[in-house]
């Protein structure tokens, strides 16, 4: 799968007709755009969270303006036409609810900055298509996803998530219980979280593997710099869930991997 093609896999990015038109040159410059929003994401992150915490709100609007500028030249259009209309409403919004909107805009923009640098870290050969494509799932209709993460409102907030989806989610709180649990169940899925006393997600993950598990790993995390992702890829994700966690992707990627 050449470069174009990964890039056509990324939901908030409107790519359709544009790749088509673009010559090698052109699609080697936009991808440096995509880099350049990577780079820049984890310092913007901070700066609007600072921002928020002082109550900045003209800070925020500022930061979230470039941010939006940014948006509309790597072709995330709906994403900059939703911050564009939510910025003409903080006149007259509570700063709660902005903060609130923020958090969400700031997680959105993780969920992207991981997608592409999935897109660019995947090749033929990758360990994601490998995993993907290696993946051996039942056909109940009941799938079973193990779900590891030492927060246990994080996991009540992931069970309540996928309500509606046709699998059971059984929840540990450590890789070693993760482990051990794994001696008598065959997941369809892993959700992992990766920042876990002693073992952690990743550490797990191996061990998963090693095991000769095949079924897709998510990785459940709200870090998107480069290392962090790249170390996860190599792992094996198949996908990201972010924290905090949205309902809408979550219950999307989830219900992608599991068909």
């Amino acid at each position: 799968m050449n470069i174009r093609q990964r890039l056509y896999t990324i939901p908030d990015l409107a790519l359709a007709r544009r790749l088509q038109l673009m010559t090698d040159s052109q699609v080697d410059t936009y991808v440096e755009a995509l880099n350049s929003f990577i780079e820049l994401y984890p310092e913007q992150e901070i700066e609007l969270k600072t921002a928020m915490e002082k109550r900045d709100i003209e800070s925020v609007i500022r930061l979230l303006t470039s941010i939006r500028e940014v948006l509309l030249g790597i072709y995330a259009d709906e994403l900059a036409e939703e911050c564009w209309t939510r910025l003409n409403s903080f006149d007259k919004e509570r700063p709660e609810k902005i903060e609130a909107y923020v958090l969400f805009f700031l997680s959105t923009l993780a969920a992207l900055s991981i997608d592409i640098q999935v897109a660019f870290l995947t090749d033929d050969d990758s360990g994601v298509d490998a995993t993907l494509e290696a993946a051996e799932q039942e056909n109940d209709a009941v799938k079973t996803i193990l779900a590891v993460d030492d927060d246990t409102f994080f996991l009540d907030t992931f069970k309540a998530t996928l309500k509606d989806m046709p699998c059971r989610i059984i929840g540990v709180t450590s890789g070693l219980n993760a482990l051990g649990a794994l001696k008598n169940l065959k997941p369809d899925l892993f959700a992992l979280d990766i920042d876990m006393p002693g073992m952690d997600g990743i550490e797990l993950a191996n061990e998963i593997r090693a095991l000769g598990h095949k079924a897709p790993i998510v990785f459940i995390t709200g870090n998107a710099t480069r290392e962090y992702v790249s170390k996860c890829v190599a792992a094996g994700a198949a996908d990201f869930i972010i924290k905090p966690i949205s309902s809408q992707n979550a219950v999307s990627r989830i219900a992608k991997l599991l068909g």
